[in-house]
C-alpha cells in the first residue's frame, strides 16, 4: 500500500488542509490578536491556525463577543 493511496487518500488530505489553511489563518488570528490586544496572540495563531476554518470561526465569535 502506497502512502499517498492509504485510506483513499486522507493522508494527503490532511496534509494539504494544513500547508494551505494553517499559515493562512495563524496569520491572520496572530493579527487580528495583536490588533485587538488580546492575551497570547502567538499561541492563539498556532492553535486556531491548526484548525484551519473551524479556528478562524472560533477566532472570529470570540472577538465579536467579548466584552
Amino acid at each position: 500500500m502506497s502512502l499517498l493511496t492509504a485510506y483513499n487518500g486522507l493522508l494527503v488530505r490532511m496534509g494539504l488542509y494544513l500547508l494551505i489553511f494553517w499559515p493562512t489563518v495563524g496569520y491572520y488570528v496572530f493579527s487580528d490578536a495583536e490588533k485587538h490586544e488580546l492575551s497570547s496572540p502567538e499561541l492563539r495563531g498556532l492553535v486556531l491556525g491548526f484548525l484551519g476554518i473551524p479556528g478562524l470561526l472560533i477566532h472570529l465569535y470570540f472577538v465579536n463577543h467579548r466584552g
